[in-house]
């Protein structure tokens, strides 16, 4: 706002523009991580190992390739789906209650006088 009835005190905020190449700050995406994108082969391999586990068990116990090969399968897709299930799920550790929180916690109850 400009002009004679404008505030002096009164700050303007004015918004840059972009040209058309131009990217702001909301549309910048990074790249994945190594260990982002390591993440599938990851699964894949510890699936692929827990397959060939029952599988060998599979061979050394009844010596039989078409159900060591059925073994297989069964284990590295239940692997592969119990592990993708998880990997979903993620992990954020509790955060600890903060000694102030408790301690305004206290006060209160005091005041009310339990």
């Amino acid at each position: 706002m400009s002009g004679p009835d404008r505030d002096p005190d009164e700050e303007e905020i004015v918004e840059p523009s972009r040209s058309e190449g131009e990217v702001g700050p909301a549309e910048v995406q990074e790249a994945p991580s190594r260990r982002d994108r390591a993440k599938p082969l990851e699964l894949l391999a510890i699936s692929a190992g827990c397959g060939v586990f029952a599988g060998l068990i599979t061979l050394l116990v009844t010596r039989d390739w078409l159900l060591t090969g059925v073994m297989f399968g069964v284990a590295f897709i239940i692997g592969l789906v119990v592990l993708a299930m998880l990997s979903l799920g993620g992990y954020e550790p509790q955060q600890p209650p903060s000694p102030k929180g408790y301690l305004v916690d206290n006060e209160r109850r005091q005041d009310e006088g339990h």
